[in-house]
């Protein structure tokens, strides 16, 4: 809901969005009212639940043709890999308007020996007075992120809340990346200085020109999903650790959020999918795994 009233409000401001909305509205009514008349909405129901049936399950061709039709080559989808591997993404780490999970989560990577890129929301690390949490909190969150990072995960940047990217004027967009970047660069220490990946991920996944070019700008990669079993419902619970052992494949980028189920999804998931033959690993190394194949085809 945060994303469809953060959406309707930048909406709201544009007169060519307004436009678009009457037009779709328009137009959808009138194809409805044609087909009603005809007989033949039984057609257009088939049609939507095939559309919804393949939005769900985030099949390749799907997320290449719109990645294509979005027209941002540097916004990463996914990496086609011959290698098993694919990279397994953790956003809204850690969550801060429920209790998060996130030790739980670190538990169950280490028992598989799974390494995850955590994006990090850097609200915690802010004075009570401007949205963060208690003292004790935020220490137990820097000390949970800090264990992350010595246990081989790696850390990208997903603002400060859990609220709209889009939705943000640029200079409070700018003002919550920056301050991410710099939890991240003091919780990661010499691995931050070393990697050669940096990784974001707008809250809400939605994404506009100034956005793109400001993570760039600062030597982020932003990257999106192909892989991705709408955890942030809970109701989804019963079929998440299923929806990852059917869609993890080669060079699938997943997320997943933290979440109170999040622990037992990964719990239930990994087993099948590490004995199926698949890797799991963080985003720079299934960019490491895409750019040693990409250099092997051009030779």
């Amino acid at each position: 809901m945060k994303t469809v009233r953060g959406v309707a409000r930048v909406a709201a401001k544009s007169p060519s969005a307004r436009r678009l909305v009457v037009s779709v509205l328009l137009c959808s009514g009138a194809v409805l009212y044609a087909m009603r008349r005809s007989g033949t909405l039984w057609v257009l129901a088939l049609l939507l639940g095939i559309s919804l049936e393949e939005i769900y399950l985030m099949r390749d061709w799907m997320v290449d043709m719109v990645a294509r039709r979005l027209g941002c080559p540097d916004v990463v989808f996914r990496r086609p890999l011959q290698q098993p591997l694919a990279a397994l993404t953790i956003d809204d780490v850690p969550q801060l308007d429920r209790p998060s999970v996130l030790e739980d989560i670190l538990d169950v990577l280490k028992e598989h020996k799974v390494r995850a890129t955590l994006m990090v929301m850097s609200g915690f690390d802010l004075p009570k007075d401007q949205g963060g949490p208690d003292p004790a909190v935020r220490q137990r969150y820097k000390a949970l992120l800090s264990r992350a990072v010595s246990e081989g995960h790696e850390l990208g940047n997903h603002l400060q809340f859990d609220r709209p990217a889009i939705a943000m004027p640029p200079e409070e967009f700018e003002q919550a990346f920056d301050h991410c970047d710099r939890l991240i660069a003091q919780l990661s220490g010499d691995a931050w200085t070393k990697s050669g990946s940096r990784w974001f991920r707008p809250a809400s996944a939605i994404w506009n020109r100034h956005i793109l070019s400001w993570a760039k700008a600062k030597g982020y990669t932003t990257a999106m999903a192909s892989c991705y079993p709408h955890d942030v419902a809970s109701v989804t619970r019963f079929v998440n650790a299923a929806y990852l052992r059917w869609r993890v494949r080669p060079g699938a980028i997943i997320v997943i959020h933290d979440r109170w189920h999040t622990a037992e999804t990964l719990r239930r998931a990994l087993p099948s999918i590490l004995t199926s033959g698949m890797r799991l690993g963080t985003l720079s190394e299934l960019q490491e795994v895409y750019e040693q194949e990409t250099t092997g085809k051009e030779k």
